[in-house]
């Protein structure tokens, strides 16, 4: 047995092994990329039997023995190639297919060629070039990716600095085939050709142990599903981003907290003197009996000038977590006078709202903070409502009183909530929306559970979402207490 021989059995062996562990490490769960790997190395193993048998038996040394270690050679190279474009990359199979097929003929060609001229020069020089060229491309393929978290990965560094060597091995064959009277072949077990493919084994080695650190290491934020290699890493970072995420939006409730509060404080003062002037002017008129419908008016104004005050007045105590007026509320009177707000949107969205309010459904809470809550839920449907493809889309409101709660029950027909955020979607930071803060129904639970009630979500089986609020009606808490 001469040397490449055995350094042909020690590259099966480790190559058999190579292909196991990454089957397994996956799980059979295998990405694109991960398949094209794998299947790298499961192409190469009849090339490598070849050059074995070969160098073991002359016999072996046949046309269709050489085409074969070519051609799983060169989709080896190819499956290589493929499986480091996929990192960052959509492939597609049919430029998978097609560039097989080209290698195909390509093998068909060196044969072609060894026929004619029968020499190991020419064959070997076709051999190289394409194995060079492969090696070049994938080289350029890591060094301009456009993945910039793929980019600063130390094994992906790796892989295009071993893809680099490989090629210039593969122009160093080519060389030898004009420079030397015997090209470098792995048919020639010669002690400088013996040494080069000795190299060639480790780099090959140490490339297949590149690619593993890179899965470990790298997550892939663009696939959907976690490769199981590096499962606990993709659920840290994801954390963080959602940490990050949280954070940023927390700072710009902030802000805004901050601009509501001045906002209120700016237009506080303008209103007190607008009704003050008011009530100067009311009292000048009551002089005089003719004047009655002036004053009329001028009571209309003042009655929607205390409106907008209280309006103020609520922004402030809505940005002031330290505050809590609980008293009497009539949910139903509070539900009526936000649904007086929001209907103008409502008919601009061309959105109908089907209200059923009971009578006298008295809690012991704030309205301020009950119409926040209120005002997200629906904002939240008619959110869902200018997605769906309906003709006739609905929000319905149920307002009644049942076995010493309030209940209130807000749907519509939309689309309904995603499965899968269906649990968690009371959690902060818990959001579908692209330019939403993940905020407001953790805020609703929020502000439920101080009012001792609860608030749960649910999909409808005609279609759309249900959310249901359960509030301890007032003479259930005087009852407690």
């Amino acid at each position: 047995m001469n040397a490449l021989a055995a350094l042909g059995i020690t590259y099966l062996i480790v190559t058999i092994c190579s292909a196991g562990i990454l089957y397994f490490s996956f799980n059979g769960k295998i990405d694109a990329s991960g398949k094209y790997f794998f299947l790298g190395e499961l192409t190469i193993i009849p090339g490598i039997i070849g050059v074995i048998l070969g160098n073991l038996d002359q016999n072996f040394q046949t046309p269709i023995v050489f085409f074969g270690i070519n051609i799983s050679v060169l989709i080896s190279r190819i499956c290589i190639f493929f499986s480091i474009y996929a990192l960052s990359n959509t492939s597609h199979i049919n430029k998978f297919i097609l560039v097989i097929v080209s290698s195909i003929f390509y093998a068909v060609g060196i044969e072609i060629c060894r026929w004619i001229t029968a020499s190991n020069l020419m064959t070997t020089l076709m051999a190289s070039v394409a194995d060079a060229g492969f090696s070049i491309w994938t080289y350029l393929i890591c060094k301009y990716t456009k993945d910039p978290e793929l980019k600063k990965n130390l094994f992906f560094d790796w892989i295009k600095n071993i893809e680099l060597i490989l090629g210039i091995f593969a122009v160093v064959r080519i060389v030898s085939c004009f420079t030397e009277d015997i090209p470098i072949n792995a048919r020639f077990p010669t002690p400088g050709i013996i040494i080069f493919y000795i190299l060639f084994l480790i780099l090959n080695i140490f490339r297949y142990i590149s690619y593993q650190s890179l899965r470990i290491s790298w997550v892939d934020h663009n696939t959907h599903g976690i490769n199981p290699l590096n499962r606990n890493l993709a659920v840290v970072t994801q954390e963080k981003n959602d940490l990050l995420q949280g954070l940023i939006a927390s700072n710009r409730i902030i802000g805004i907290g901050a601009l509501a509060s001045s906002l209120a404080h700016q237009l506080s003062q303008p209103l007190t003197g607008i009704g003050l002037q008011i009530e100067s002017l009311k009292r000048d008129l009551n002089k005089s009996i003719s004047n009655q419908n002036a004053i009329g008016v001028l009571e209309k104004v003042n009655s929607q000038l205390r409106k907008l005050t209280s309006l103020v007045k609520n922004l402030r105590q809505l940005f002031n977590a330290n505050y809590l007026d609980f008293h009497e509320v009539d949910v139903g009177v509070t539900a009526v006078e936000l649904v007086e707000i929001i209907e103008p949107t409502l008919k601009s969205k061309k959105i109908l709202l089907t209200k059923n309010i009971g009578n006298k459904i008295a809690i012991l809470g704030d309205a301020i903070q009950i119409q926040q809550v209120l005002i997200n839920l629906l904002n939240n449907c008619i959110d869902a409502l200018n997605t769906s493809d309906w003709e006739l889309r609905e929000i319905k409101l149920e307002i009644s009183a049942e076995a010493g709660f309030a209940i209130v029950k807000i749907e519509d027909n939309g689309k309904g909530i995603d499965v899968e955020i269906l649990p968690s979607i009371f959690e902060l930071f818990k959001t579908t929306k692209k330019d939403g803060l993940g905020v407001g129904l953790w805020l609703s639970k929020t502000i439920i559970d101080k009012h001792h009630g609860t608030i749960s979500a649910n999909n409808l089986p005609t279609g759309g979402a249900c959310f249901t609020l359960r509030i301890p009606l007032i003479h259930s808490v005087h009852e407690k207490l």
